[in-house]
């Protein structure tokens, strides 16, 4: 067996058939979907890397392997792991509601509007499988609130929200309860 580092996150193995025995490893069977094949390139790996002195704790990894005349070569690739950020677009604070279900959300409108308790500056989403209402202010009047709390909960989470807002289904960008609600009357 050979192992030689190509740069600073990248580690060449030349297995001869001896070391390929060796390991459990049948190039024409080898995959991650067999239990021994994976055992075989797991343990080459840490060998590998521990040789070369390549850390893997809390790193992602690459592994190919080609076959060349009656040796293979396993090239294994370290990379950092990519974390995912969410950032809040605006400053602005948002109050937001998830109503659950379309008969809850549509039942929590036609409620609001029933009671002429419309605001301005609210939009509805559909995220996943659940409705949210979203309040562009950081205050919503207390009567709408009680109504809201009836029909679902309140998301606290700044980033939860700017979430919804990024990724969830746009239903009505402007007065949703006006627009929806006198629809439902």
């Amino acid at each position: 067996m050979t192992v030689d580092r190509l740069g600073e996150n990248r580690v060449l193995l030349i297995l001869c058939p001896q070391d390929m025995e060796e390991y459990s490893i049948d190039f024409e069977q080898l995959s991650l979907d067999d239990k021994s094949s994976r055992i075989g390139l797991v343990r080459l790996m840490r060998f590998a890397c521990n040789e070369t002195g390549i850390e893997l704790v809390g790193k992602s990894v690459d592994i190919e392997a080609l076959p060349f005349e009656n040796e293979c070569y396993i090239l294994i690739t370290v990379n950092e792991k990519v974390r995912r950020s969410y950032r809040i677009k605006e400053k602005s604070e948002y109050v937001c509601y998830a109503l659950g279900s379309s008969g809850n959300f549509l039942d929590a409108l036609e409620m609001i509007y029933r009671l002429n308790l419309c605001c301005n500056k609210n939009s509805a989403y559909l995220y996943g499988d659940c409705y949210y209402l979203v309040f562009e202010y950081p205050s919503i009047p207390r009567k709408i609130k009680r109504l809201l709390s009836e029909f679902g909960k309140r998301n606290f989470g700044k980033v939860e929200t700017a979430r919804i807002i990024e990724n969830g289904k746009l239903i009505c960008r402007h007065n949703a309860i006006a627009q929806i609600g006198r629809h439902l009357v």
